[in-house]
C-alpha cells in the first residue's frame, strides 16, 4: 500500500492579510513579533500547494494564528475554510480564534467544515480563559494544535506565551478527551513520558508531538529519543511551513530517522497523522 505523506504543521494567509502586513504589526504585539520583518515568510494557500507537489505531499494541516483581535480571526477563518473546499482534500483546515472572542465562533466554522483548532496559545501555564477554548473544540469533535515552547535554552520569536510542559500537563490531565497536536516536540514534554502517570496519560491516544521546526530546536537524534522514551505511535512530522521548506524538512526526517525501520520513518511521515486525523 502507497504510503500517505502528511504535514500537520504548516501556516497560510489571506492576501490581503499579508498584504497589510505592517498595519496589523502595529496592532497585534504577537503578530508582530514573529511577521513584522518582511523577511519572515508567510504563505498563501497557492504557495502551500506547490510546495506540497515539489516535496510530495498529499495532505498538510493549515493553520492560523493566535490573533488578539477577532476581525483578523473571522477574515482568516474564512480563507483556511475556502482554501480547504477548494483544495480536494489536500488542506485540512484548522481554524484560529482570537484572545477577544468567544468560543461559540467555533460553531460556525465546523458547520463550514473546520477540521481542527490552531494553532492555538496556551498562555504558558495555561489561563482559564484558553483551557475554555479547548473545551469547546473538544465538544465539538475538534482536535486542536497547540503552540509549545520550552522553559529552558535560547530565546526566538514566538518562544513567550507558548504551552509550557507544565501547561500541557495541565490541560491533558484536566482535558483527557482533548485531542492535541502538540507543537514543537511539545516544548521539551517526551521526557516526562517515563513517569507513570504521563505515561497512562499519553496510552489513551489522544496526544500527538509534532517535530515543527526540529532543526532549530534539536539535535537530528531527538528523533532516536522520542522513540525510546514514546514508541513508534504518537510522533508526527510538521514542517512549520513556510518558516521551513517541506521539500528540505522532509528530506532531514528522513535522514535522521534513517536508522529506524520503515515502518517508524512513515509512521512519522503520514501514518500517525492519518490515523489521529481520521484521513482516508
Amino acid at each position: 500500500m502507497t504510503r500517505m505523506i502528511v504535514d500537520v504543521h504548516t501556516h497560510i494567509f489571506p492576501p490581503s492579510l499579508i498584504a497589510d502586513r505592517a498595519h496589523l504589526a502595529s496592532i497585534d504585539a504577537g503578530f508582530g513579533e514573529l511577521y513584522a520583518s518582511p523577511k519572515a515568510g508567510m504563505a498563501t494557500a497557492e504557495h502551500l500547494l506547490a510546495s506540497m507537489d515539489a516535496a510530495g505531499v498529499d495532505v498538510s494541516v493549515a493553520c492560523g494564528f493566535w490573533w488578539q483581535h477577532g476581525a483578523q480571526a473571522a477574515e482568516h477563518r474564512a480563507y483556511l475554510l475556502d482554501a480547504a473546499a477548494q483544495s480536494d482534500g489536500r488542506i485540512v483546515p484548522f481554524v484560529p480564534i482570537a484572545s477577544d472572542e468567544d468560543a461559540s465562533v467555533l460553531d460556525a466554522a465546523v458547520a463550514q467544515g473546520a477540521r481542527g483548532l490552531g494553532e492555538w496559545r496556551g498562555g504558558g501555564e495555561l489561563d482559564d480563559a484558553s483551557a475554555e477554548f479547548v473545551r469547546r473544540a473538544t465538544a465539538l469533535g475538534l482536535p486542536v494544535l497547540a503552540h509549545c515552547s520550552e522553559d529552558v535554552g535560547h530565546l526566538y520569536p514566538g518562544k513567550h506565551g507558548g504551552l509550557t510542559p507544565g501547561g500541557l500537563w495541565r490541560l491533558i490531565s484536566t482535558q483527557p478527551e482533548a485531542r492535541v497536536i502538540a507543537a514543537h516536540w511539545g516544548g521539551g514534554f517526551p521526557f516526562a513520558g517515563l513517569m507513570p502517570e504521563v505515561r497512562a496519560a499519553l496510552e489513551a491516544g489522544h496526544v500527538l508531538f509534532d517535530t515543527a521546526a526540529t532543526p532549530l530546536l534539536y539535535e537530528p537524534r531527538v528523533f532516536i529519543a522520542a522513540r525510546m522514551l514514546l514508541g513508534d505511535a504518537i510522533v508526527a512530522w510538521g514542517s512549520d511551513f513556510p518558516l521551513r521548506e517541506q521539500e528540505r524538512d522532509r528530506a532531514q526526517v528522513e535522514a535522521a530517522g534513517a536508522g529506524f525501520a520503515e515502518t517508524y520513518r512513515d509512521a512519522i511521515l503520514g501514518g500517525n497523522a492519518a490515523r489521529f486525523l481520521e484521513l482516508s
